[in-house]
């Protein structure tokens, strides 16, 4: 009997130990990427599943430590007829906590067929959203969601699979902006070791053991034949995606600076590369330079494949190609530079042609000029006018004049010379880049002309 008795104290005395480790595990992983500092208020983001009830549990745990504020967020997708009586049970939960909960429902399928997104796309948008919005509700200065190792490996895999750089095979950020993931560093295993040993219940989310989606199928085909050959592969796929995220920094802070080097021209909707200094990046800095691009006109990547980028620098080896991207994101080569820029959606809106007041000043907003027209007895001498200005013989025009956009075909006669000139080869004489003989409009200081 007493033999017995030292046994269960030496059980007992193992969990606690294991449970100790596991807590000092992630306030190791909170100090190495500067999760939270004390006094912060914290959303916890909690389904109900045993990562993200293990994440509330740790986080009370260490709420005197840091002295945190502690909030709990649910979000039922509608997904399941389960779904509510998980939000039921992360709702006494938290209140078992003496913790706030704010709990809601929204459907994701029909917010998915408004927008054309997946389910999976339009539930991350959904329940990032709902995060972002309950969390500047409470003042919350965190939101932590329980992401643990093993969601590393299984993206990891997912994006290697698909095709992806090392920026893809990176994984999932530690910490981006506001969202914090105190659990990258523990398995689920140790999560739900930690939960029997406290005697925390949880809910199980019963489409995880259905092999539908590819991240189920890698859970639970893909990986267990894996740690056939390396019972580890858990921790190897996390030490990888963590490798190549700290390399990833590395060659983000060298595009930065390359990129600053060969912009010539930046704005809004538009940036100019210098194309013989973009020409003499290393292959890996072109891409890098064209992603970065495309990131400051779109604010990120999604839908931008590494074939959109490689087929875009092949195309602008040839001078005047170019390429289209998704998110109206167009990549073309003008002689000395290289051009990003955002297509103008509703742009056939513009006039056409637009009639001129002679005498008088007519204002073009479309094209953002002005245009001066003035009848004088004298002929201004050819060669003597400005570049803004033209002189008609009256008597052999017809009223009334009108202004418009180029057309195909377009063709004028220059004067002191013989014979006709096509417009697109005067333009591409003076080397006037492609897409400024396509512009609806001037620059942004507007020209003022005379006829």
């Amino acid at each position: 009997m007493m033999v017995v008795k030292q046994e269960r104290k030496a059980a007992k005395k193992w969990a606690f130990v294991r449970s100790v480790r596991l807590i000092e595990k992630v306030k190791a992983t909170v100090a190495r990427y500067n999760m939270f500092k004390k006094g912060d208020s914290v959303l916890v983001a909690v389904s109900g599943g045993p990562d993200s009830v293990c994440l509330l549990e740790v986080l009370s745990c260490l709420k005197e430590d840091y002295r945190l504020s502690l909030h709990v967020a649910h979000l039922n997708h509608r997904f399941r007829k389960e779904a509510k009586k998980e939000a039921e049970f992360v709702r006494l939960l938290a209140e078992k906590k003496g913790i706030t909960a704010a709990i809601e429902a929204i459907d994701v399928k029909a917010y998915c067929r408004e927008r054309g997104l997946s389910l999976q796309e339009g539930a991350r948008d959904v329940r990032y959203n709902f995060l972002n919005r309950v969390a500047d509700a409470v003042g919350a200065a965190k939101i932590a969601t329980g992401h643990t190792a093993d969601d590393q490996a299984e993206t990891f895999l997912m994006r290697l699979l698909r095709g992806a750089g090392a920026a893809g095979l990176s994984g999932i950020p530690p910490v981006r902006e506001r969202i914090i993931r105190p659990l990258i560093d523990v398995t689920k295993k140790e999560a739900i070791s930690f939960l029997k040993e406290k005697n925390i219940k949880y809910v199980k989310d019963p489409s995880n053991v259905k092999p539908k989606y590819l991240r189920n199928k890698i859970r639970l085909e893909l990986i267990p034949l894996l740690k056939k050959y390396n019972p580890n592969i858990i921790d190897t796929l996390h030490r990888e995606a963590e490798l190549l995220r700290e390399d990833e920094c590395l060659l983000d802070e060298i595009t930065e600076t390359c990129f600053k080097g060969i912009v010539t021209d930046q704005k809004k909707d538009s940036i100019t590369l210098d194309y013989s200094k973009f020409n003499g990046l290393l292959p890996a800095l072109k891409k890098r330079i064209l992603r970065r691009a495309v990131v400051e006109l779109t604010g990120g990547l999604r839908r931008i494949s590494y074939h959109h980028i490689v087929s875009g620098i092949d195309v602008i080896d040839r001078t005047g190609k170019g390429i289209d991207l998704p998110h109206n994101i167009r990549i073309e080569r003008d002689y000395n530079y290289l051009k990003v820029f955002a297509v103008k959606e509703g742009v056939e809106a513009v006039k056409d042609t637009v009639g001129l007041k002679v005498p008088g000043i007519t204002d073009v907003p479309d094209f953002n000029i002005r245009i001066e027209t003035i009848i004088r007895d004298r002929q201004v001498e050819v060669g003597k006018a400005d570049k803004n200005t033209a002189a008609f013989d009256y008597d052999k025009i017809a009223l009334p004049l009108f202004i418009r956009r180029r057309r195909e075909g377009d063709y004028f006669y220059p004067a002191g010379m013989k014979g006709r000139k096509k417009l697109k080869e005067f333009f591409i004489d003076k080397k006037i880049p492609r897409e400024e003989r396509k512009k609806r409009s001037a620059d942004d200081r507007g020209v003022e002309g005379r006829l």
